[in-house]
């Protein structure tokens, strides 16, 4: 037994010591976790405040303080949050709950109430009310405090009461505090009743009845459940006019009901957005005309899509038109302008109202400023703020009485807009010149400063206004409407001198001009001005119409010539190699030599090679076997099937040598032509990456003289739909460099249009992020924007070396979520650089200079320098050894019977005008 006795003992002592163990480890543990989040916090506080407009880092500060239980730095974080961003229900919720329990003395219920206030400010929500409303009943023991109840409560049913789905608990809230007032004030049983009792307990009746006849007349759901209960409150003695109050509400309530199915159901699917629904909606409440329910659902639609500039266009502007109740539409302008600071539309309206309003200058003034630093994305958006903001300026300034103040500070705003567009934005921040067009017509009207309107003018065409019509037209009637004839003369004849788009309506004025106010000998040479100018300008026109028609015939004998080519290459017919020439323009007998040497070069460059040249590689080759003159062929070009068989032995050995890649056209459909590689890329490296996407029958890496890659490549494999695979890898890096892969497509024959990869026009769903630095990864960027949804893609802008361009697209999966990530991210610091982020809007892209003309046809006797202005380079391509030669003139009879002087290379050997072989060349170069 004491054995027993003694091994119970011990198992005690055991367990004890583990139970200590335990606590001990647990204690440690815990005291790491606090250690690790206290770290965590600090981290978080430290990246609020080098970039506070991070919404995502608030959230999750708030998140991990409450979880701490640090409730004086999470007032603080709530509070830091709150002046930057409009909070969702939840957050406020949490918020307040979070503080109601602590509430003890009357400054801290007063420090409640004001929250309680910041909250319905933000957006529309029926459970805040009701706790609003169950925290004023809570204070009902003060002096007032009933009727600070019934205040918060009548304002609760203005805001929420006509909420169709919600607003009956708002109003059931209110009948149920009510009925606890008029049971407290029915007297005890047996007790007798003063006239003062029956008064109160009649007037507290009275008000129930009321709130029912107030609620039976609005369209709630489940209000016939509230018909009977009225029913049941009176004694089955209904008021007709509650009854027909209560029918026409059932009414109304049936039109909207197939509405709020529809939100309804689109709830339930948890469908991201609910725009076009509400748009419906509001629609049909529009044409009611019911301005407290409109009012609701607006309210109802901005607390689920806050971040819609057009819902709140169309709120704000349905204040300013029917409303027309400046306290109402300033503060729903305040809170516009919180949720979508990036709208210039809403910036502009808030101006406008705050003048139609009358409110102070300095008002005005701020609100601008505030606008200045919203962050727009376009410099449009800039220039109409700027505009707006000028209008209101001059519309100030009264000049019936003193207005040199007003006047001041309307130029010394219009001129810091000018500067402000100018610099950021060069003249696309103000294209059409209006804000000194507008500027210059106010001096000269109203002021009659024509010395400085001449000024602003003069400024504007010296920025390469000066060729177009319009602006000079707009100076002219001006100066013709405040100036004086000279001045009028002046302008019309630099005009005419410098407009190139609409010249005619030039000469038309100046004409005009004269025969208004100038004498004979003015008006001739006006006349004799503007037909000299004329016919300058048609001879140019004409010109052009030539070469432009030049150009199409070119175009039609390329598709000619390429039609012929590859029947040639395809063996369906024998094609006679001296009609293409002839068709070409080429004339192969009496063509001097350097005449043949540029045509050769041409030859090789477009793949379509004569038979003389054929004729003259064989010729070497049967000589001594030497290599000779060589000009190497462009990648992908062919050969007409002529001399079939060695043509193929010629390939092989150009292959060997890197000079020449053959590619068989028939097999495009199967082949992916990549480019930008990387020199250090082989082949090998290639059937590696583009393995995953198929079988591979062959990489054939076009490479120079010496054998060294030249950057691109063709991959050939099995099936089409394998290509399809290869094109995903478009714009991939490999080594450390974007390749690019596409089709292989004959672009010789003018057919092929190259098609931008990425879409130009407005995409909500993604964004464009400039101003990064050049070190920031794909991955970096994928963590930064990843916290604030889920990412379709993330493209970073590289040069065609891989280096960054410090330019990225950021595309989510909806447009809510990029709504939401432009807020969030705009103007947040990484490594130094602050980052500007917006909607990707990319301008319409502009067809490159010269992209109509098309490369001239071979042998059509242009010079590519008249076709396609400055050549490339100036160095002549002949060989120095083919110059030394004495030319001399040689007399030849032409057409017109006339000795005509032409010039001939002279040389002690042949002087014939046969084609010229490799070897002749070389003999030449080696003299």
């Amino acid at each position: 037994m004491a054995e027993n006795m003694e091994e119970e003992m011990r198992i005690e002592n055991k367990t004890s010591d583990e139970d200590s163990m335990s606590d001990d480890s647990d204690s440690s543990e815990s005291d790491e976790n606090k250690e690790q989040d206290e770290a965590y916090i600090r981290e978080l506080e430290k990246e609020l405040s080098k970039n506070p407009y991070v919404y995502n880092k608030h959230v999750e500060l708030i998140k991990k303080l409450r979880e701490t239980g640090d409730f004086q730095r999470l007032w603080s974080a709530r509070e830091a949050m709150q002046q930057l961003f409009p909070l969702s229900e939840e957050l406020w919720l949490e918020w307040l709950r979070d503080e109601i329990p602590l509430v003890s003395e009357q400054e801290e219920r007063d420090k409640v109430e004001k929250l309680f206030e910041n909250a319905v400010k933000d957006y529309l929500s029926v459970p805040i009310w009701l706790e609003y409303v169950q925290f004023a009943i809570g204070g009902m023991g003060s002096d007032d405090g009933r009727q600070r109840v019934t205040d918060v409560f009548e304002r609760a049913v203005t805001a929420a009461g006509l909420h169709v789905t919600q607003g009956a608990n708002i109003w059931e809230a209110y009948r149920e505090y009510e009925n606890a007032v008029l049971a407290g004030l029915m007297p005890q049983a047996g007790a007798v009743v003063s006239k003062e009792q029956e008064e109160a307990f009649t007037a507290q009746s009275n008000k129930i009845h009321s709130l029912f006849k107030r609620q039976l007349a609005v369209p709630l759901m489940d209000m016939e459940e509230t018909f009977a209960e009225y029913k049941e409150w009176v004694g089955g003695l209904v008021d007709p006019e509650v009854e027909k109050a209560f029918n026409r509400a059932l009414a109304m309530l049936e039109k909207v009901k197939p509405y709020e199915d529809e939100l309804l159901a689109k709830h339930q699917m948890q469908e991201p957005s609910l725009l076009e629904a509400y748009n419906k909606y509001l629609d049909f409440e529009l044409l009611e005309g019911d301005p407290a329910r409109i009012q609701c659902l607006f309210e109802r639609a901005l607390q689920e899509n806050c971040l819609q500039p057009d819902l709140w266009l169309r709120y704000t502007k349905y204040l300013d038109e029917k409303l027309k109740i400046g306290s109402i539409s300033m503060v729903a302008y305040e809170r516009a302008l919180r949720n979508v600071p990036w709208s210039a539309k809403l910036w502009c309206n808030y101006i406008l109202m705050l003048e139609r309003t009358s409110q102070p200058f300095e008002t005005v003034k701020a609100t601008m400023d505030k606008a200045l630093a919203a962050g727009f994305t376009e410099a449009a958006d800039y220039q109409t703020v700027w505009t707006v903001y000028c209008d209101y300026l001059r519309r100030r300034i009264n000049w019936n009485a003193d207005h040199d103040k007003e006047l001041e500070v309307f130029r010394l705003s219009i001129e810091r807009a000018v500067d402000h567009l100018y610099e950021n934005f060069g003249t696309e921040g103000d294209p059409d010149a209006s804000l000194r067009q507008f500027w210059a017509n106010i001096e000269a009207r109203h002021c009659s400063n024509l010395e400085r309107a001449r000024e602003l003018w003069n400024q504007v065409m010296q920025e390469g206004y000066g060729s177009q019509a319009s602006m000079w037209m707009a100076y002219y009637h001006l100066e013709r409407a405040c100036g004086d004839a000279g001045h009028c003369r002046r302008i019309l004849q630099q005009a005419l001198n410098s407009v190139t788009d609409w010249p005619e309506y030039i000469t038309k004025a100046y004409i005009d001009f004269e025969r208004e106010e100038g004498h004979l000998e003015q008006y001739e040479l006006a006349c004799s001005r503007c037909e000299a100018q004329l016919a300058r300008i048609n001879e140019r026109r004409a010109k052009a119409a030539e070469k432009e028609a030049v150009l199409k015939e070119q175009k039609k004998q390329q598709r000619t010539v390429g039609k012929a080519q590859k029947k040639a290459e395809k063996g369906q017919e024998n094609v006679d190699i001296s009609k293409i020439e002839k068709v070409q323009g080429k004339d192969t007998v009496t063509r001097n030599s350097s005449e043949k040497l540029v045509g050769r070069w041409s030859a090789t460059v477009t793949g379509a090679h004569s038979v003389n040249a054929t004729n003259r590689k064989r010729k070497v080759e049967e000589d001594d076997g030497a290599q000779g003159f060589k000009v190497p062929a462009l990648p992908g070009a062919t050969l007409p099937a002529a001399k079939k068989v060695k043509q193929d032995e010629d390939l092989s050995e150009n292959v060997d040598h890197g000079e020449f890649v053959h590619h068989d056209s028939s097999k495009d459909n199967i082949t992916a032509f990549v480019s930008n590689l990387n020199f250090e890329v082989g082949e090998d490296r290639l059937r590696e990456v583009f393995g995953e996407c198929g079988e591979i029958t062959e990489v054939r890496l076009v490479k120079n003289y010496k054998g060294k890659s030249k950057g691109y490549a063709y991959v050939e494999f099995t099936q089409p739909s394998e290509v399809l695979a290869a094109l995903k890898k478009d714009r991939q890096m490999l080594d450390n460099r974007p390749i690019f892969v596409s089709r292989c497509e004959d672009r010789s024959s003018g057919r092929h249009q190259t098609h931008f990869k990425f879409a130009t026009a407005m995409e909500k769903n993604k964004l464009f992020v400039r101003g990064l630095p050049f070190t920031c990864t794909v991955q970096d960027l994928e963590a930064i924007f990843g916290q604030h949804g889920k990412l379709k893609d993330v493209r970073l802008v590289t040069y065609r070396n891989g280096s960054s361009k410090g330019l990225a697209y950021i595309e989510y999966e909806n447009e809510e979520t990029a709504a939401q990530a432009v807020l969030k991210t705009d103007g947040q610091k990484i490594e130094d650089h602050i980052i500007s982020v917006a909607i990707s809007n990319p301008p319409p892209r502009k067809a490159p200079q010269g992209q109509t003309s098309q490369v001239p046809t071979l042998g059509s006797g242009k010079k590519d320098t008249e076709m396609r202005g400055k050549a490339r380079t100036q160095v002549m391509l002949m060989p120095r050894a083919v110059q030394r030669g004495e030319v001399k003139p040689t007399k030849s009879s032409g057409p017109t019977g006339k000795s005509s002087t032409s010039a001939e290379p002279h040389s002690s050997g042949d002087t014939s005008n046969t084609s010229l072989s490799n070897a002749d060349f070389r003999k030449m170069l080696l003299k």
